[in-house]
């Protein structure tokens, strides 16, 4: 192929044939012609394969590339919350396994009063006066957790993980007789302290008995977990 062909000359050849064919009509054909209509028509073909076909299959693969990528990510990602799951798992069944051994052993508003009712029947049962048994106060017992501020002006809330209640009661009998109550007393499946106790023998003139009598005062504590939101959260504390 002369590459020194005259540009002017393939141009006409190109777009002037038909015009020019009356006065040209014994000229030779261009042979560069049919070279350049190849050429044009690749140049065609490559650029619209290009646009249409490579860019968005390599814009495809650079995306799948990517997730690809991410895979090992996710999949670290997902041990570590499964990891995490699994300890909050066990957290929470030590939580309701501890839970419900409190609920075993702590009283309810119920069994509170069966509880008030088992110590005179049993100081009956051992012949001890009930001088005197006081309910006394429920004292709550807060949990760790920070307080809830309520707004500007009011006193936070703060949670009760469980309330200490108080029982103090006086008995005059024999001696033996209480400790019996104490055995017996021991017994209950439910948490009951001895917190405060004296006992103080009697005169053998007393007008209690006589000889061997004693005056017994002593405060008993329980537990009991809040029985609703009211209880639950309380301010100040």
């Amino acid at each position: 192929m002369d590459l020194n062909v005259d540009i002017g000359t393939l141009v006409k050849g190109l777009f002037g044939g038909k015009k020019d064919s009356g006065s040209n009509a014994g000229s030779p054909p261009n042979p560069h012609l049919r070279s350049i209509i190849v050429g044009v028509v690749l140049a065609g073909l490559v650029g619209a394969y290009l646009y249409f076909f490579y860019l968005p299959e390599q814009k495809r693969i650079q995306e799948m590339q990517a997730l690809i990528n991410s895979i090992s990510e996710i999949r670290q990602e997902t041990i570590e919350l499964q990891r995490q799951i699994l300890e909050k798992t066990a957290e929470l069944d030590a939580g309701n396994a501890r839970f419900d051994e409190l609920n075993r052993l702590f009283h309810d508003k119920q069994e509170l009063e069966d509880l008030y009712r088992n110590i005179s029947l049993l100081a009956l049962t051992y012949e001890l006066l009930v001088a005197k048994l006081d309910k006394g106060k429920e004292q709550p017992v807060f949990s760790d957790k920070p307080a809830i501020d309520q707004g500007e002006g009011l006193e936070p809330k703060r949670e009760v993980a469980f309330y200490k209640i108080s029982v103090g009661f006086e008995f005059i009998g024999n001696y033996l007789g209480y400790t019996n109550f104490r055995r017996d007393l021991a017994k209950s499946k439910k948490i009951i302290n001895i917190e405060r106790e004296r006992i103080t023998v009697l005169p053998p003139d007393n007008d209690k008995g006589g000889q061997g009598v004693v005056a017994i005062s002593a405060t008993l504590s329980t537990f009991r977990f809040p029985n609703s939101d009211a209880e639950r959260y309380v301010t100040g504390g």
